[in-house]
C-alpha cells in the first residue's frame, strides 16, 4: 500500500513539474510567434501583401532551437505556428487573431 501511494504521489509530482514546463515552453513561444506576426503584419502594412516566407521579413525559420512555420493561406490570411509536442501544436490564425492548440 505504501508504495502504491508514493508511485501515485511521484507520478502526480512529475506530471505537474511536466505541465510546467510545458506551459513555460507554449508561452515563452507564443511570445517569439507575436513577434514574428508583428513583423507580418508590418510587411503587409507597407507592401499591401503578404510575406510568400518568413525571410521576406528578416525572420529565420528556427527561433533558438524551435521551428516557426509560416503559410499564407490567401492574399489576406496566413497561419503562424510551432511544434508543443509530438504530434500537436500552437497555431496563429490571422483572421482569428489567436493561437489555438491543434492535433497536427
Amino acid at each position: 500500500m505504501k508504495r502504491s501511494v508514493f508511485n501515485y504521489c511521484f507520478i502526480t509530482l512529475l506530471s505537474i513539474i511536466s505541465y510546467g514546463c510545458l506551459s513555460q515552453y507554449i508561452n515563452k513561444n507564443i511570445r517569439e510567434g507575436n513577434i514574428i506576426v508583428n513583423k507580418i503584419e508590418k510587411y503587409k502594412d507597407i507592401h499591401g501583401t503578404l510575406p510568400d516566407k518568413l525571410q521576406d521579413v528578416g525572420q529565420s525559420d528556427f527561433v533558438g532551437d524551435v521551428l516557426f512555420c509560416y503559410e499564407k493561406e490567401s492574399d489576406t490570411t496566413y497561419v503562424v505556428w510551432f511544434g508543443t509536442t509530438l504530434g500537436e501544436g500552437m497555431y496563429y490564425y490571422s483572421d482569428t487573431k489567436r493561437w489555438t492548440d491543434q492535433l497536427h
